[in-house]
């Protein structure tokens, strides 16, 4: 084989594995700690992310890169070949970024996951009076009255969020009994356990009686 060829899809390949991997990190440390990383099934966009940029640069190095070119050439190749997996990792990540969880709001018997995206640009670095489970917001959301009527805000209505009370949450959504022995190995029924709907997993919200969010747990 092209020993040129053969050197830069070596180097070609090293790089975007690592590249993959430190974002693999920073989604799952950072972005979407867990269960939040398998709960809206994040993991498979960023897993076709990975084998996107790796197949598509370093194959394109070994298919067009070659010394039988001139070292013009091969650099306006690679430069292509570069511009191309870039722009094509920065849409991607993009999109990923914008399902970050911004909030858990209780609303309508559930928390709720409130993504980054729904939530405008100047309100998202707005520190909000709510407590955080994991860098994220959690709360629910207050009902206005305006002419007497009542009005229930939207869930991404960031300035309507108010911390939870016991009136709010009401009773359990599940039975103690009816919990995965491996939740009532390690908390008991004075815990309150509140449902958490992602969009490829369900999840228990775990709360003490001070209403501090000690764990979510996927079922």
């Amino acid at each position: 084989m092209d020993k040129l060829k053969l050197k830069y899809f070596s180097y070609h390949l090293i790089a975007s594995l690592s590249t993959v991997i430190s974002i693999s990190l920073i989604c799952q440390l950072i972005w979407f700690p867990s269960p939040f990383f398998k709960l809206d099934g994040t993991w498979k966009a960023l897993l076709t992310l990975g084998i996107i940029d790796i197949v598509i640069g370093p194959l394109f190095t070994l298919l067009l890169l070659s010394s039988k070119k001139s070292f013009r050439e091969n650099i306006f190749d690679l430069t292509i070949i570069l511009t191309i997996q870039i722009l094509a990792l920065s849409y991607g990540l993009f999109q990923i970024s914008q399902e970050r969880i911004y909030a858990l709001i209780y609303l309508n018997g559930a928390f709720n996951p409130v993504p980054i995206k729904e939530i405008t640009v100047e309100k998202q670095n707005t520190i909000l009076s709510l407590p955080k489970y994991k860098g994220i917001y959690y709360g629910t959301s207050i009902k206005l009255r305006k002419e007497n009527v009542s009005v229930v805000p939207l869930l991404f209505t960031s300035e309507n969020y108010q911390p939870v009370t016991s009136k709010i949450l009401g009773e359990n959504e599940f039975s103690y009994d009816k919990l995965p022995l491996y939740i009532q190995q390690h908390y008991s029924d004075e815990y309150i356990f509140k449902v958490l709907p992602g969009k490829k997993s369900v999840a228990v919200v775990i709360m003490n009686q001070k209403l501090i969010i000690k764990d979510i747990v996927l079922l």
